[in-house]
């Protein structure tokens, strides 16, 4: 691992300070991977990824860096689940349905008030940092997290902001929300307007995400 970011010269690493905006993390520790270079041999390396900063973080010892020349990355492979760069964006690739579609995984911070008295949820105005006691974030769940603080109960969600690639009759299309859908299809934005309303699906949910396009590619196809 050593050789790669010593010889890859405009590999910067950058140890991350205390920052604002605290990471939401796509996986519950750092974890092995097998990270490859442009023009280098696969290493590995223990890895994380920020899903609300958008980086790639590793451990050194007990210090943890940045990766931030991931222009140059070929592939990250966690746990089986494969990560490249697709239009500057870090993308899971994912096999869905005989097609390939490409997730870049986007979570932000959303409050939803502060816990009353009785522990019931009021939707007071707050001005306090999100902060999480515990790395673990799952990619899919409710995501509920606190403010910890002698006297801060704010309640925080994750909700996803995804961007998905996909390809339809032989061309790429790039989505984050439905009208994005509605404005790139526009013949099939009646017939997919009421099968989202049916399914009561949202782009916020990576699974209804991925279930509404491919219905949107039944349709064109």
């Amino acid at each position: 691992m050593k050789r790669i970011y010593t010889v890859l010269l405009s590999f910067a690493l950058t140890v991350l300070a205390a920052q604002a905006q605290q990471p939401i993390y796509l996986f519950p520790e750092f974890t092995p991977a097998v990270v490859t270079f442009q023009g280098f041999t696969p290493e590995k390396v223990n890895v994380n990824i920020d899903a609300a900063g958008q980086r790639i973080l590793y451990q050194k010892g007990t210090t943890v860096m940045e990766m931030t020349n991931a222009y140059a990355l070929e592939s990250l492979v966690v746990n089986g689940q494969t990560f490249v760069m697709k239009n500057g964006l870090l993308c899971e690739r994912l096999a869905w349905q005989n097609d390939t579609v490409y997730v870049n995984w986007r979570f932000k911070k959303v409050n939803t008030g502060s816990v009353g008295a009785l522990g019931s949820s009021t939707q007071n105005k707050v001005d306090v940092l999100w902060t999480n006691s515990t790395p673990g974030t799952p990619v899919e769940g409710e995501g509920r997290y606190y403010a910890m603080g002698e006297h801060a109960t704010e309640i925080w969600e994750r909700k996803n902001d995804n961007t998905y690639f996909f390809t339809v009759a032989g061309q790429e299309y790039k989505a984050k929300r439905l009208k994005d859908l509605y404005k790139a299809f526009p013949e099939q934005k009646d017939g997919l307007k009421a099968y989202v309303k049916e399914k009561k699906y949202t782009m916020e949910n990576a699974q209804e995400a991925l279930s509404v396009i491919a219905y949107l590619k039944g349709l064109v196809q």
